[in-house]
């Protein structure tokens, strides 16, 4: 009796240290990608969403005029995006790996991704970096060229991305997505969005206890614990307090456990956005 109630003690021990780890990333090793493992969920299949960013406050309507939501044919939420052209949106490559342009739409000017009335947009390419998850986590960018021009108003217009990385540790950094409360929970129905703080790369490393999954192609964000990024949110910005396009949401320990959320670095991508638009390649 002894012994077994040692054997149960140690599992308990060992389950305990697997959860606290910080090894598990909101895109799941060995899972689907979140494009692939929604593309066919239907929007009358579901409840109506009341979840939200985890410890994130409701955005106001217009007050990001840039951000798209990236759906299914049946209307349904994948991802985040980013306006940066008239003809183009910027997400992770994640989102929409193996996905055919033809099954995705892109929702514009609405913080409601239910708004049946919100203008939308189908897509007629799909650009994905040539070394997404090589290895994995990194380059995990990709660009959506529209089959028409999407209409600029006052709810809606593009994103200026940040030339040059002038972070520093410390600065307020801001992210908004449609992600759930929880890990695997259902996503939120209206535009979250949560503020955190600029984390170097090696000390980003040290926190989360990785130094294969973040390099110099990544921006990380210390939030409060019980804020973050949680699934749903991939594929959104992350801006400066100057409104510029510093990250598009790549992964993180889901969701608001105090580890920073890790995004991919528009700067360090400028050239292949550049060049994927002006119909070159680049890695």
């Amino acid at each position: 009796m002894g012994t077994r109630w040692n054997l149960t003690e140690l599992l308990a021990l060992i389950l305990l240290a697997t959860l606290q780890k910080p090894t598990e990333a909101m895109r799941m090793r060995g899972e689907p990608l979140p494009g692939l493992a929604n593309i066919n969920k239907h929007r009358s299949s579901e409840v109506v969403p009341e979840g939200r960013v985890a410890g994130g406050t409701t955005a106001t309507e217009g007050k990001w005029p840039w951000i798209t939501t990236i759906q299914n044919v049946y209307s349904y939420h994948l991802c985040g995006g980013m306006i940066i052209d008239k003809e183009w949106v910027l997400t992770a490559a994640s989102c929409v790996a193996g996905l055919r342009a033809r099954n995705l739409l892109v929702v514009t000017g609405t913080s409601d991704w239910w708004d049946l009335y919100a203008a939308y947009y189908t897509v007629d390419q799909i650009h994905v970096h040539c070394n997404f998850d090589k290895p994995l986590y990194h380059n995990d960018i990709a660009l959506l060229h529209l089959s028409s021009p999407i209409e600029f108003n006052d709810v809606t217009t593009n994103i200026t991305l940040a030339d040059i990385d002038e972070l520093q540790e410390g600065d307020k950094l801001t992210f908004a997505g449609w992600g759930s409360t929880e890990a695997m929970g259902t996503y939120g129905r209206y535009l979250q969005e949560a503020s955190g703080t600029y984390l170097p790369v090696e000390p980003c490393q040290e926190k989360l206890q990785n130094y294969d999954d973040v390099d110099l192609g990544h921006v990380c964000v210390q939030m409060e614990a019980g804020k973050g990024a949680c699934h749903g949110d991939t594929g959104g910005p992350l801006i400066d307090e100057q409104q510029r396009l510093v990250g598009i949401g790549n992964w993180g320990v889901p969701c608001g456990r105090g580890y920073p959320d890790v995004y991919a670095r528009a700067a360090f991508y400028n050239d292949w956005i550049r060049t994927t638009m002006n119909g070159c390649t680049i890695a």
